[in-house]
């Protein structure tokens, strides 16, 4: 049960909303938004609503038999998806096979009184279900988006965010998503960097049962906490960024989410810049980072673009405002050259 200290703020809804009229309005925006009923008219949609079983009719006819990774959770994990008790693992074993006799294991799994935690991780749909990607528009073919699927049953996902915006597809089953603007980050308590369920840090609290005396921070998220509950065929407007913590409310739940980003991909990932500041400036004196981090608010947090027109364009470099293909490329080798130990 989710904790019922949670302030119940909604994500703001718009009704109407197809893959057709899909505008900047939307993806633009710095807030989440419901898109209800965004996919209602899509093949996937209509045959989950007829039964589960139907689902998995449709996602075997559009499967291209590749082995797929997939993930199973004893019943003692109730849904959760989360490291094992010494943080050393994970407590779910991960291996490849077949998917259609995965959806069957889902299927067997609702007449258990204690399932199993069944899960299929973000898998390309270009790479595994090209056929599905075709079927179902989302309206973003102009944005290039990576395209992925996801599957399971009452399955929850901890907190964590994503770089790339998204419009995440509840497809087949309910969602419920738990949402913390990015400024929330010191009060989700981020587990370890190097290693993670799914890859990105994750929030280390349980939102369905929140440990204040470990956690006494979380309290703070909590009140700024947005949550938003799809139906089939709902979609969700995430911004990048933003922590999500995922919940699926039915024996059979699938989601189709779409990631972009706004920025070139010549600019690289800005993880990267986050790790090198944990290597370069985490151990330094306190001193020390202030004064670096005036110099990040001159050059990357805030820069004034007056402040570079005293210097002759054809020399601003990596100054410039935006950043060109070619200085971008410099830079990369000069940081890759200037790594080497």
């Amino acid at each position: 049960m989710q904790s019922d200290r949670l302030v119940h703020t909604r994500v703001n809804e718009l009704e109407g909303i197809t893959p057709q009229t899909l505008d900047e309005r939307i993806l633009t925006s710095t807030q989440p938004i419901v898109l209800r009923g965004f996919g209602s008219d899509w093949p996937i949609v209509k045959a989950g609503l007829e039964s589960d079983k139907a689902a998995i009719a449709y996602l075997k006819q559009v499967w291209n038999g590749r082995p797929i990774t997939t993930c199973r959770g004893n019943p003692e994990t109730k849904g959760r998806i989360y490291y094992n008790e010494q943080m050393t693992g994970f407590n779910f074993k991960a291996t490849n096979g077949d998917f259609v006799a995965f959806m069957e294991e889902i299927l067997a799994e609702t007449s258990t009184a204690a399932p199993r935690a069944l899960y299929m991780p973000s898998t390309d749909v270009s790479a595994w279900f090209p056929q599905f990607g075709e079927e179902q528009p989302a309206g973003l073919e102009h944005l290039k988006p990576i395209k992925l699927l996801w599957a399971g049953n009452r399955t929850r996902i901890a907190a964590h965010y994503d770089f790339p915006d998204n419009i995440a597809c509840s497809v087949v089953g309910r969602r419920r998503f738990t949402l913390f603007p990015p400024d929330q980050v010191s009060n989700l308590y981020p587990g370890p960097m190097e290693f993670a369920p799914g890859g990105q840090e994750i929030s280390m609290v349980d939102l369905h049962a929140p440990d204040f005396e470990t956690f006494p921070k979380f309290k703070e998220a909590l009140t700024h906490a947005q949550v938003a509950e799809l139906e089939p065929g709902d979609a969700l407007f995430l911004p990048g960024m933003w922590w999500h913590h995922v919940d699926g409310l039915d024996d059979l739940n699938v989601l189709y989410t779409h990631w972009w980003r706004n920025s070139p991909g010549f600019m690289g990932r800005p993880t990267n810049a986050l790790l090198l500041g944990i290597l370069s400036l985490r151990g330094l004196s306190y001193e020390q980072r202030q004064a670096w981090r005036a110099l990040f608010d001159h050059f990357v947090f805030n820069p004034d673009p007056d402040d570079i027109q005293n210097i002759p364009e054809e020399v601003q470099g990596m100054l410039k405002l935006p950043m060109d293909e070619l200085s971008a490329r410099k830079l990369r080798a000069d940081l890759l050259n200037r790594l080497k130990v």
